[in-house]
C-alpha cells in the first residue's frame, strides 16, 4: 500500500521576512512609519503619543490572537457585526393542544401529528432506552392467546394464529 505524507501546520502561515509573516511585517512597517511621519511633521509631545499609540496598535494587530483567531480577524468580524442588524427570538411562542382520550388514542394522535423528525428522536429514544413496542417480550399466556382453533367446512380442525389490525 503507498503510503503518502499528511501536510501539518496547515495553520501556519511562512515566515517571510525573519521571524515575522508578511502581514505581520507590513502592520508593524505601517505604525513604524506613522511614527517616523509623526515624528517629523507634529511637535514632540504629539510624536511621542502618536508613536505609543500606533506601535501598540501595529504590535498587537501583528501578534495578539483571540481564541485563535487573528485580531484583525476579530476587528472585522466585531464591525460586521455591529453593522448587520439583529433579531432576537428570547421565547418561541408554542401552540398547546390537550388531548382528552385514552392513552393508545392519545399516543396514536401524538405520532399521527409527529413531523419525520419527530418520529426519527422518538425511535432513536425507544431504541437506547430499551423500550421498543415493536419486540415485547410476550408470555406464554399472550402467545396461547395469539393461536385459536378453526374448524373448517370440511370438519377439519386446526391451529391458526390470530391476527389482530387493530393494533
Amino acid at each position: 500500500m503507498a503510503q503518502f505524507q499528511i501536510p501539518q501546520f496547515i495553520d501556519k502561515k511562512a515566515k517571510i521576512i525573519g521571524p515575522l509573516t508578511l502581514s505581520q511585517f507590513l502592520y508593524i512597517a505601517g505604525a513604524g512609519g506613522l511614527s517616523v511621519l509623526a515624528f517629523y511633521t507634529l511637535p514632540p509631545l504629539f510624536s511621542f503619543l502618536i508613536l505609543i499609540f500606533a506601535g501598540g496598535l501595529g504590535i498587537s494587530l501583528a501578534f495578539i490572537k483571540i481564541n485563535g483567531q487573528p485580531l484583525p480577524k476579530v476587528i472585522l468580524h466585531a464591525i460586521t457585526f455591529w453593522q448587520k442588524p439583529k433579531k432576537y427570538v428570547w421565547k418561541k411562542d408554542i401552540e398547546t393542544t390537550t388531548l382528552d382520550t385514552s392513552s393508545v388514542e392519545k399516543i396514536k394522535a401524538v405520532r399521527k401529528n409527529m413531523g419525520l423528525q419527530g418520529k426519527i428522536k422518538s425511535a432513536v429514544r425507544n431504541i437506547t432506552t430499551g423500550n421498543i413496542p415493536f419486540f415485547k417480550k410476550d408470555n406464554k399466556k399472550e402467545q396461547q392467546e395469539r393461536y385459536q382453533t378453526v374448524r373448517h367446512l370440511t370438519g377439519e380442525v386446526e391451529k391458526a394464529k390470530r391476527v389482530d389490525y387493530s393494533e
